[in-house]
């Protein structure tokens, strides 16, 4: 998606590993290019105003859950125009151990920025942190896709520097109860965040934001906060985090860099299609 040439990147403490590659089918010399800002946060409609920018994250009617550090493996991030392909396809995986890639099931509906892997450290202050600055061709984007992880082990640099989220794609860090706890999970997830309305490139366009609810994380269906000690795998405790945190993913856009939607209606995150 993104130009080899003339780009910038401005990674957020804890990124690693970022290699931007251009789709196939973009004009990466042309003049109808614009730099937007793609930034991250943990802020959601459900956090009080006396939560926000804070240290950590509070959850449940006493705080007894404390989320410290929140870390999160990406291995591929494209922007849809139209909604309705598949950028970020299955054939990606197919070839994960084996050095290919899937450019194949790549068109004209896509533009793709190649992340492999990248590493976000998500801030849980719920301020607005921006990630990177590329520059986007004009026109109206329907969808982000993205794929939510582990690194694959022919990624042996990330792998050494990171030995802690081997075979990982979530890591968190807190206290439950007071007790520290640190949860991990291999989750691997194709997130599809709708943009509504859609994302419009043009000279005007500073920034997008893709918001995170990392407090939904750690609760049952009925709102009771997880012990996460409990997460074993192929748990309950394990299954319900899991699929919350499939669905916690929201992107919109946000030039005032406020990140918060003031778009109605919105439909938060992914379709909680497993990879």
């Amino acid at each position: 998606m993104f130009s080899n040439l003339a780009k910038q990147i401005r990674p957020l403490a804890g990124i690693a590993a970022l290699t931007v590659l251009a789709s196939c089918s973009s004009d990466l010399t042309g003049s109808n290019r614009h730099n937007v800002q793609l930034s991250v946060t943990t802020r959601s409609t459900a956090a009080s105003s006396a939560n926000r920018i804070a240290a950590d994250l509070l959850v449940g009617p006493n705080d007894e859950l404390v989320l410290q550090k929140v870390q999160l493996v990406f291995g591929k991030l494209e922007l849809d125009r139209s909604g309705a392909s598949d950028c970020v396809g299955e054939i990606e995986d197919e070839n994960d151990d084996r050095g290919g890639d899937d450019h194949d099931s790549m068109n004209g509906e896509c533009e793709e920025v190649e992340l492999d892997p990248l590493l976000i450290d998500v801030p849980v202050d719920d301020a607005l942190h921006p990630v990177i600055n590329v520059p986007l061709p004009e026109g109206t984007f329907a969808e982000l896709e993205a794929k939510l992880r582990p690194a694959a082990e022919k990624f042996t640099a990330f792998n050494t520097a990171h030995p802690d989220l081997v075979g990982k794609s979530v890591r968190v860090e807190g206290t439950f109860k007071g007790t520290a706890f640190v949860f991990t999970s291999a989750v691997r997830s194709k997130l599809e965040m709708d943009f509504d309305p859609p994302l419009v490139i043009d000279e005007t366009t500073k920034n997008a934001t893709v918001a995170i609810d990392v407090r939904q994380w750690f609760l049952s269906a009925g709102g009771a906060v997880i012990d996460p000690s409990t997460a074993t795998p192929g748990s309950a405790s394990m299954l319900q985090i899991e699929n919350n945190i499939r669905r916690s993913f929201h992107a919109f856009e946000d030039d005032d860099e406020r990140g918060e939607d003031h778009h109605e209606g919105h439909h938060g995150n992914d379709d909680g299609e497993h990879d």
